[in-house]
């Protein structure tokens, strides 16, 4: 808590504003407001103690401008959803727009910009459907073809790893190939150019951009407007890929949109898909149970090629993402911004004023799930997905309503094929069960100090006979 002098001055110059938003909890302002609160901790462990001690709508200050934390569902669903048109995305905009260009929806406008950009978005169209049940089989080929190099290593540090990995499976899916190891240099780079931005204490103008940052970005979407080109000249009706699809279906589409659009797609899921793996194999190893079941389930899928219909039957696999997504959400904090002076929760909010939503508490809320803290993959079974699904009010990982990740259904398809494709081959042996440091990157938490190896997995070790059932996870997520 701010000292007694700061406190006072901030009552002396600001009181008049306190008071109009005297209904509202939350932590005693100093002369920074409640700034200090965010100094130190991730973002979304301050939100999620909010939660635990002021319940669903927390008052802070950024200086001297009221905003505020939600972790009630239903205003966050009023935020997201149902006058979402009324609050814009924020700083994140203008922050990550010179890494992702300004052909995506994420960083459009509420309004006629979004909805141009939404019309044209390959993963929203009525044929979208087919087309992501089209790449289960070449997710299963990309990991495998991944997976051989990585069971030789005696050691890795499974961030990196996976990221590379979810890289390579999500070139398959866009352009239906392999993609240089330069590409995944350049994207690396503007990433990096984009987190620098996020992470800035300085205002925009203020924070450079990496060195070859702007060489990076033209080789980057250059590569996806070279291939847009050369797939339009001789369109294969037999492939699957995410560019050729579009193109069957919107020719008029130009091709610098979609070159822009298909590059957007690596930003919107390699680093949280990647993290959710990472947290996933962490938790794996904590029950060895969970593991046995998942390998057992995986052995029997391997016996031919997994296609959508078979990835149905993996429901463990599907429950383990969802676990890991609840207990270890990859995107923790969401922003949103009144496009003009409004009443929410009670209190007029000036226009601009900072909304942070957070899904780590509502996560692992004691009051909608039983056992919050324990990894139980069990609890998606028998109607779990229908009970909480994604973008309810208490699980959220991609965000609520229309402006959620439009990624977010491919995301569920790779998480568990991934987790199928590897569990066949081999155990994933995380060196340390113990909580791994969080660091954030490029909006995503960053597992920090994950090593493990891929180790060989023998035929006969991964049968599960019909009558064991592994008992719940009981340890302490």
């Amino acid at each position: 808590m701010p000292n007694l002098l700061s406190r006072g001055l901030f009552n002396l110059f600001f009181g008049a504003r306190r008071k109009a938003m005297e209904p509202l909890p939350g932590p005693t302002p100093g002369i920074l407001g409640t700034l200090g609160d965010f100094l130190g901790p991730q973002p979304w462990d301050v939100c999620a103690r909010y939660g635990r001690e002021y319940g669903g709508v927390t008052l802070i200050w950024m200086g001297a401008s009221p905003g505020l934390v939600l972790n009630d569902p239903v205003l966050i669903e009023e935020v997201m959803e149902t006058r979402r048109l009324e609050f814009e995305k924020g700083n994140i905009s203008e922050q990550v727009r010179p890494t992702v260009t300004n052909d995506t929806t994420f960083i459009a406008l509420q309004g006629d910009e979004w909805n141009e950009k939404r019309r044209q978005d390959p993963l929203v169209q009525p044929w979208s459907s087919d087309w992501l049940a089209a790449q289960v089989g070449p997710l299963q080929r990309a990991v495998d073809a991944s997976l051989g190099s990585l069971m030789t290593a005696t050691s890795l540090d499974l961030t990196p790893t996976l990221r590379q990995l979810t890289f390579d499976a999500f070139a398959h899916a866009t352009l239906g190939e392999s993609l240089p190891d330069s590409a995944y240099e350049d994207f690396l780079l503007m990433a990096r150019g984009a987190d620098a931005r996020i992470q800035a204490k300085l205002p925009l103008r203020f924070v450079s951009l990496p060195k070859g940052f702007e060489q990076a970005k033209e080789r980057f979407y250059g590569l996806f407007e070279q291939k847009v080109r050369q797939a339009r000249q001789a369109l294969d009706p037999r492939r699957v890929d995410l560019m050729s699809w579009t193109l069957r279906e919107l020719p008029d589409i130009p091709d610098r949109f979609l070159a822009h659009q298909l590059g957007t797609f690596f930003y919107g899921g390699v680093f949280s898909s990647s993290t959710t793996l990472v947290g996933a194999y962490h938790q794996l190893q904590k029950h060895p149970a969970v593991e046995t079941r998942l390998a057992a389930e995986a052995s029997a899928l391997s016996a031919r090629p997994l296609d959508f219909d078979r990835l149905r039957d993996a429901r463990w696999a599907e429950a383990v993402a969802y676990e890991a997504m609840r207990v270890l959400p990859a995107v923790r904090v969401f922003t949103r911004t009144p496009s003009q002076d409004t009443r929410l929760a009670g209190v007029t909010l000036p226009a601009g004023s900072l909304i942070m939503i957070s899904n780590q508490h509502l996560h692992r809320d004691p009051t909608h799930w039983k056992d919050p803290e324990v990894f139980d993959p069990s609890r998606w079974l028998d109607g779990g997905t229908a009970r909480d699904p994604l973008g309810s009010g208490h699980f959220f990982p991609f965000g609520r309503g229309p402006r959620a990740c439009s990624g977010g259904a491919f995301a569920v398809v790779y998480l568990q094929t991934t987790l199928a494709t590897i569990a066949a081959r081999a155990r994933v042996h995380v060196d340390s069960t113990d909580p791994f440091e969080e660091g954030f990157f490029f909006g995503v938490v960053l597992p920090k100090g994950v090593t493990g190896r891929f180790v060989s997995r023998r035929p006969h070790l991964v049968h599960l006979p019909p009558e064991v059932r592994p008992t719940p996870a009981v340890e302490s997520a």
